[in-house]
C-alpha cells in the first residue's frame, strides 16, 4: 500500500473511534467506553509515528564564516566608572 493511503487510514480510523467513544461515554460511563479512548489514542500515535518515519529528511545547510559571524552573539565592553 502506499503510504498517504496508510497516514489515511490509520487518521480515519483514529477520529472514527475517537467520535465513537464520545457516543458512547454519553450513553454509558467513561469506565464502560475507556477501551475505545484508548484504541484512538493509540491510532493517532500510530498515524503520528508513520507520518515521522515516512518523511524524507531536510538537508542541513551549510553555513559559511561571514553568516556565523553576522549570528553570533558577542558581549559588549563597558566603560569602568572613576
Amino acid at each position: 500500500m502506499s503510504p498517504k493511503l496508510i497516514k489515511s487510514l490509520l487518521l480515519a480510523a483514529a477520529l472514527g473511534c475517537f467520535l465513537l467513544w464520545i457516543m458512547e461515554v454519553l450513553r454509558t460511563d467513561l469506565g464502560n467506553s475507556y477501551w475505545l479512548l484508548m484504541l484512538s489514542l493509540t491510532l493517532l500515535l500510530a498515524h503520528q509515528y508513520y507520518r515521522l518515519r515516512t518523511q524524507p529528511e531536510a538537508p542541513k545547510k551549510q553555513s559559511t564564516p561571514a553568516q556565523s559571524r553576522q549570528t553570533s552573539l558577542r558581549p559588549t565592553k563597558r566603560k569602568k566608572k572613576k
